[in-house]
């Protein structure tokens, strides 16, 4: 299969759903920031007590996502009581309404533990995870002060935007089996676009739900974070995403943003070869001493604001960390209190 071969069914209308597989629903909800919309998952289940749904992420925590989750509960949802959320991972687009909604419909969270900490010291900002310390961190990587000072002040975000993080939740570990409507849906964990997110694959009628680890059209964000100042996320990324080769060719693709699909290896080739092709790039760039400041309007070609700038120096530091542990690149002592990268 040389190119995608995308499912052309319509995507639902906020606040309903629609069959996309065997058993599999899809929810979509508009967001104000792009790219535009979120993914959701319903699946058709049964427990002692008869048919329910298991729901897979809860959706960003703003009004209109909140009322079309009440239009789809009291519509196409209603009839078979929610029994479980499964979250992928703490993004606020994927995790941000799920206590709302486990309050909404009595349902028990399920996540990875990396994703509840993550949530749990984002929202209370633990030493780990306040600003200044990203701060810092963009300065000794070239930022000048003007622009990352202006992220001290931005402290206590996630806390704002999420509101509510839930207290109790069921861990789903690595490659464990969850029974889903008489089917085994195996968890796989991946890594560099969050601590330990989870896909589910359903290798009978093959699925998989994939959240934010293969989108169709983009890469996910692969940053470096200051509490993990040498990490080579961008390498995580692409080990987490080798774990999907081996599924079958025929397996639906359901993303997290961008429409469902087939051919999973196809989309794997493509984004190792997009990551092939920034690594090669900033390696040319790299012929005289760079610091990940430096490089930031080489890779981003538009204006970007503080919020961004941080995904934008994350992602950067990412790969200049995974070219200089691979050995193709160099990483200078700090000179004026900045750390660059050169050719060897």
């Amino acid at each position: 299969m040389s190119s995608l071969d995308t499912l052309h069914a319509p995507a639902p209308l906020p606040g309903r759903i629609a069959p996309v597989a065997r058993g599999v629903h899809w929810l979509r909800m508009p967001v104000a920031f792009a790219p535009g919309h979120v993914n959701l998952w319903a699946i058709e289940d049964e427990d002692d007590e008869g048919p329910c749904w298991t729901l897979v992420d809860a959706g960003f925590p703003d009004e209109a996502t909140r009322a079309n989750w009440l239009l789809a509960l009291a519509g196409d949802l209603a009839g078979r009581p929610v029994r479980r959320i499964l979250i992928t991972h703490c993004h606020p687009d994927h995790f941000g309404l799920g206590q709302w909604l486990s309050a909404q419909t009595g349902a028990r969270i399920w996540m990875s533990f990396g994703e509840y900490l993550m949530a749990q010291a984002w929202f209370a900002t633990v030493p780990a995870s306040e600003m200044g310390l990203m701060a810092d961190f963009f300065t000794l990587h070239g930022l000048p002060p003007e622009q990352s000072d202006a992220m001290r002040f931005e402290g206590g975000r996630y806390r704002r935007t999420v509101g509510e993080v839930p207290v109790a939740m069921r861990r789903i570990l690595p490659g464990e089996m969850l029974t889903i409507g008489g089917d085994a849906w195996q968890a796989i964990v991946g890594h560099g676009h969050s601590p330990e997110h989870m896909s589910f694959h359903r290798p009978n009628d093959p699925v998989l739900i994939a959240g934010d680890m293969l989108l169709p059209k983009i890469s996910p964000n692969t940053p470096t974070l200051p509490f993990e100042p040498e990490a080579d996320a961008v390498g995580q990324y692409l080990a987490s995403i080798e774990r999907f080769r081996e599924l079958a060719p025929d397996t639906i693709v359901l993303p997290a943003h961008g429409d469902p699909y087939r051919g999973v290896q196809t989309r794997i080739d493509a984004l190792q070869s997009h990551h092939a092709e920034r690594l090669a790039l900033i390696v040319e760039q790299c012929a005289d001493a760079k610091s990940a400041a430096d490089l930031l309007p080489v890779l981003f070609r538009r204006a970007l604001d503080s919020f961004q700038t941080r995904f934008a120096m994350g992602e950067v530091i990412a790969h200049l960390n995974h070219l200089w542990q691979t050995g193709r690149l160099r990483r200078l002592p700090p000179q004026d209190g900045v750390i660059r990268f050169t050719q060897p």
